[in-house]
């Protein structure tokens, strides 16, 4: 269909107006003057037509008044018929040239060009290629092909939009990336290595010119292999695999020397085994605030470990020292009975003041083991009947006070634990006295069960022996988690440091054992602690328990 085609039925079905003689026929208005003369663009049956139809693109000739002599169908598909409209109206409905349009303007080069312009009612994207050229009679004229390209233009929008994303967030992170070739020349990079570096970081730069990250970097610069011994780089291009290390760099932006951690990532294109790298991903980042950071808080953890030593001493050594008192003021009214005192009766008194004297040099020496996660005395194989043993008869006296009710039952041949006995000793002291303090709850009415159970056997299955205290108290209600934190205890003003079953879970530990807490005894309702101890080599004979030690009542004295 043609723009000088009046005669709608003299169309062909290559869509371009039939063959038209030079002559003029009966009613034919003559040519204006210096109007160009209508040329047959196709006659019935001409493939060159039935192509250019086909053609998904359209094809519009234009003459120097920007006159429709000719276009194909895809044309009528995007814009419709032309109607005997310029191609500016036809096009894009205007009523003057289109500004961008380089042809058929005074001045204008005829040299091939091509142009993208968008459709403002239908948003379709064009890429029109014109050709300008003179017809045989010496007339100007312009053939135009364009090409629908909204899907890529919706693409690279789409692209772009990404493009710009990504770079929003590495411009925006506080770390370095770099994209590096296989020589280690920076091909991108994020604006954050432009602030560290400034004028050195530069596209096609090696990068260990500018890291210094290699203690020979100068030297291996200048040669042809231009790796550092250490180099990172040279490290993931021959294994493949990811690197990184720290150490210290100044950078451009700072005065001092910053801790800058570096890491390299191969980049292998496509999928399988046996890949090659071609291409590294650096990242670099300033760890110095964080490095001060955990300074401060290796700091903070040292005066904590110091605090837990001093309250650890001040609470563990309270026990042997009321004992120290209780024996020197024995020994004081002793003497002020009878000044001629026997030896015997003097040495004795005497040899319990030592040994709770050593006692507290044991505790303090084990307090310091345990903030030092360290346990610089031996493990040795302890009989736990004789623990319990003297355990209950130090504090015979405070649990007649008290009128509390001791069970103990411990299991026939029970082997020795492999443990330290002065810190078994502290254990089963804390846990007595944790028992002892829940009972005071309880009150002094008559008929208030007040009862303490101390019970050890072989863990079934297990190469283990389980120690367990329990008291007939009020229980743990949520406190079963956080029981062994250190400070952390449930007696309201009552002095408790809430050390003492931290000290306990800290001892264990050092053993390769484990405690753990019951909120309701099934037995005695009260809260229970499960202490599991290794058991000492089977090659060695255990000590067998006394039956007052496996059978015991301490019946309070009313």
């Amino acid at each position: 269909m043609s723009a000088c085609c009046e005669n709608k039925e003299q169309k062909d079905a290559s869509g371009f107006c039939p063959e038209q003689s030079g002559e003029l026929r009966d009613g034919d208005a003559p040519p204006r003057a210096g109007a160009p003369e209508e040329r047959p663009h196709g006659t019935p049956g001409d493939p060159l037509g039935r192509i250019v139809n086909l053609m998904p693109c359209y094809v519009v000739l234009l003459d120097a008044e920007h006159r429709i002599l000719a276009h194909n169908a895809a044309f009528e598909q995007f814009f419709g018929p032309p109607d005997d409209r310029p191609c500016y109206a036809a096009l894009r409905g205007l009523k003057k040239p289109c500004t961008f349009c380089p042809f058929l303007q005074e001045g204008k080069s005829s040299k091939p060009a091509t142009v993208e312009w968008v459709h403002p009612q239908s948003g379709r994207a064009f890429r029109v290629h014109a050709v300008p050229f003179v017809s045989d009679d010496g007339t100007p004229c312009v053939l135009k092909t364009g090409f629908n390209i909204t899907s890529d233009l919706r693409m690279q929008q789409a692209l772009d939009l990404s493009e710009q994303s990504y770079r929003a967030i590495t411009d925006n992170l506080s770390i370095g990336i770099a994209l590096l070739d296989t020589s280690l020349r920076i091909k991108a990079g994020n604006i954050r290595l432009s602030r560290w570096f400034g004028g050195l970081f530069c596209l096609d730069a090696r990068i260990c010119t500018i890291l210094r990250c290699g203690s020979e970097y100068e030297r291996a610069v200048n040669e042809e292999n231009f790796y550092c011994p250490e180099c990172l780089f040279r490290a993931s291009l021959l294994d493949g695999a990811g690197h990184e290390k720290e150490y210290g760099l100044r950078l451009n932006s700072t005065d001092n020397e910053r801790m800058i951690r570096l890491v390299t990532c191969p980049v292998k294109p496509g999928r399988g085994t046996g890949r090659q790298v071609k291409a590294l991903i650096m990242m670099l980042e300033d760890i110095t605030g964080r490095l001060q950071v955990n300074m401060q808080l290796q700091r903070a953890r040292k005066l904590e470990a110091m605090n837990t030593l001093a309250g650890g001493i001040a609470h563990e050594i309270n026990q042997p020292l009321s004992a120290l008192h209780l024996y020197a003021g024995g020994l004081q009214m002793l003497l002020e009975k009878d000044a001629n005192l026997a030896p015997s009766i003097l040495q004795e008194r005497l040899g319990l003041i030592m040994r709770e004297a050593d006692k507290i040099r044991s505790i303090i020496a084990n307090m310091r083991a345990m903030v030092k996660l360290e346990n610089p005395l031996p493990l040795q194989p302890v009989s736990l009947p004789r623990v319990v043993d003297g355990v209950l008869a130090m504090m015979k006296h405070r649990m007649t006070l008290k009128k509390v009710r001791m069970r103990v039952d411990i299991a026939p041949s029970l082997p020795p634990v492999l443990c330290n006995e002065v810190q078994l000793e502290q254990v089963l002291v804390n846990l007595l006295s944790n028992a002892m303090h829940a009972l005071d709850g309880l009150g002094d009415a008559e008929g208030v069960r007040r009862a303490v159970l101390i019970r050890a056997a072989p863990l079934p299955g297990t190469h283990k022996v389980r120690l367990e205290v329990a008291d007939s108290g009020a229980g743990l209600n949520d406190d079963t988690e956080r029981i062994f934190d250190p400070f952390y205890t449930t007696r309201d003003g009552s002095g408790g440091m809430g050390l003492g079953l931290s000290i306990v879970h800290g001892l264990a530990a050092l053993w390769g054992g484990v405690i753990s807490a019951v909120a309701h005894h099934e037995e005695l309702g009260g809260a229970a602690f499960l202490l599991d101890l290794p058991a000492a080599d089977e090659t060695r004979a255990p000590e067998a328990p006394s039956e007052a030690v496996r059978k015991r009542t301490v019946k309070a004295r009313r």
